[in-house]
């Protein structure tokens, strides 16, 4: 009997393990933004502390919302091996997003349902697959502090208020977005609630009022006064048009840029179906959030504050939402295939996760295999050949994922490169000056250039191509600074590199090149 009364606590278990797994199948995931990652925390666990990489970067603490990581994983570090710490926190932060909306569903109705199960595969998304960890992880941590607002809404007082409070400031450490989603959840919530209760005095409105305002207050004033300069500017862009696309695929994804729109389509259509014939029930006072988060899931921007990435924030936990709510109304015979079905499903997606991971992997551990030769305090960038990735194969090859691979130089040969995370307002490690004009100074530069462009960047040309004035600019000149060139490539045919470039080393996907000064270098 307790086991049929517990069984989907039990499947939820069993899925939190399957897709936590591929994180232990493979040494270092293929997240794009994992090797930045595992730089960040390299530096602030010592390594920015001694030489040759104390002469390149620095630590400097602020209250940066965006910490989540930076707080955990040195402190791991000390105990484990560096990846280990991270792979163990991005475990902790799938069950939070496995276990979250079922604390939602037992907040609401008092137990946990098969719902929940759903939601579930919500915690493969795009944030995840792109390593985008502080707003992952606070995304996570959202829910259950939404859940504890929910069961203790009949507790009002100070004590609450407190701990809301103490929560709230936590999550703005962790990530500035989960602070704003926490704040829909809670403000959809009281509306409903009001509306439901038809407590409409203005003394009631007051207090409701009152009580969000006090628990948000220190988060807002730490924004508003002592965010770090630079995190409150930066570009804005909604690209409608361009993004919708990607807000679809956001939702599920079993690997880079690999949407499971099978499994979405599937849910989706089983939600329209049990809707229709009251099957499914959203629960009453969860109808206003649920259309608030679709809406805001459509027309988030893509950039905002600085950095890129809004749009993909919210689809995921707008899925999530609507199956932590949901009450399934059907048989226990129908219970039991449905949840069969989504085991099996989760089986799929974290077997496909796993074997993608493990092609990127052996193609990281290559990598860095090859860097033992290079020597310490290099100072290295990545390289795109397009017209090789391209032509690699009948599919379609992501570059994406390769991005920050000169990353890895930072942790094992004390290296400097471009594209460390070190956006002043946004990270806690800075790059020293010389050297922070050798450096993207913002996200709209964290990208790297093509083959194609280094002859113009090498002579400093900007007038026939508008990226080296507005996305590489710290690489004019790059071979009177830079002294070596990492160049991914595909299974097509190599491109041609500048004549002061020699190679190395060459591997199956990439290349790495030696930089030698132009005679141009002696005049700057």
């Amino acid at each position: 009997m307790t086991v049929r009364r517990n069984w989907p606590v039990m499947a939820l278990g069993l899925v939190t393990v399957l897709l936590i797994a591929p994180l232990w199948c493979v040494h270092s995931p293929g997240m794009p933004d994992y090797p930045a990652h595992i730089a960040g925390f390299y530096m602030i666990a010592g390594g920015a502390n001694t030489a040759p990489l104390s002469t390149y970067y620095d630590i400097h603490w602020a209250l940066v919302p965006n910490l989540a990581s930076e707080l955990v994983v040195p402190v791991l570090a000390k105990l484990l091996p560096l990846e280990t710490a991270a792979k163990l926190f991005l475990s902790v932060a799938v069950a939070l997003w496995v276990w979250g909306p079922a604390a939602i569903q037992r907040a609401l109705y008092g137990r946990i349902g098969p719902a929940p199960l759903s939601a579930a595969f919500f915690a493969y998304n795009a944030n995840y697959t792109w390593g985008f960890f502080n707003y992952y992880f606070a995304a996570g941590l959202c829910f259950f502090v939404f859940a504890a607002w929910l069961a203790t809404a009949e507790k009002r007082g100070p004590l609450r208020l407190a701990a809301f409070t103490l929560a709230v400031c936590v999550l703005y450490l962790c990530h500035l977005v989960a602070v704003f989603i926490l704040g829909v959840l809670i403000f959809c919530y009281e509306i409903s609630q009001v509306l439901e209760e038809r407590a409409f005095a203005p003394k009631a409105l007051a207090l409701r009022a009152a009580s969000i305002g006090v628990i948000f207050l220190p988060a807002a004033v730490a924004f508003l006064f002592f965010k770090p300069a630079g995190i409150g500017g930066g570009r804005l862009a909604f690209d409608f048009t361009d993004t919708i696309g990607d807000r679809l695929a956001a939702a599920i994804q079993y690997a880079y840029s690999q949407p499971a729109y099978l499994l979405a389509g599937a849910l989706a259509i089983l939600v329209l179906a049990g809707l229709m014939y009251d099957k499914l029930r959203i629960h009453p006072s969860m109808k206003i959030l649920v259309i608030a988060l679709s809406v805001l899931a459509l027309v988030a921007p893509e950039w905002a504050l600085g950095g890129w990435g809004v749009h993909l924030r919210l689809p995921a936990v707008l899925g999530a939402m609507l199956f932590a709510t949901m009450e399934v109304r059907i048989g226990p015979r129908a219970k039991a295939l449905v949840a069969a079905a989504l085991l099996l499903s989760a089986v799929w997606i974290s077997a496909a996760l796993a074997e993608s991971w493990r092609g990127y992997d052996r193609q990281f551990s290559e990598f860095r295999a090859a860097l033992r030769q290079i020597p310490e305090g290099t100072k290295l960038f990545t390289v795109l050949d397009g017209d090789s990735l391209d032509g690699s194969s009948d599919e379609t090859v992501y570059d994406q994922p390769y991005w920050h691979i000169a990353e890895f130089a930072i942790v094992d040969r004390d290296a400097f490169t471009p594209l460390m995370f070190a956006t002043k307002g946004q990270h806690i490690v800075q790059v020293k000056p010389p050297y922070d004009k050798l450096a993207a100074k913002s996200a709209q530069q964290g990208s790297p250039p093509d083959v194609s462009e280094l002859d113009d960047l090498a002579a400093g040309r900007v007038d026939g191509d508008p990226d080296i004035k507005n996305v590489f600019p710290y690489l004019k000149f790059f071979q009177c600074h830079f002294d070596m060139v990492v160049v991914v490539r595909g299974a097509g045919e190599a491109s041609d590199v500048p004549d002061f470039l020699t190679l190395r080393h060459e591997g199956s996907f990439f290349a790495l090149y030696d930089v030698h000064p132009t005679k141009s270098c002696a005049r700057r």
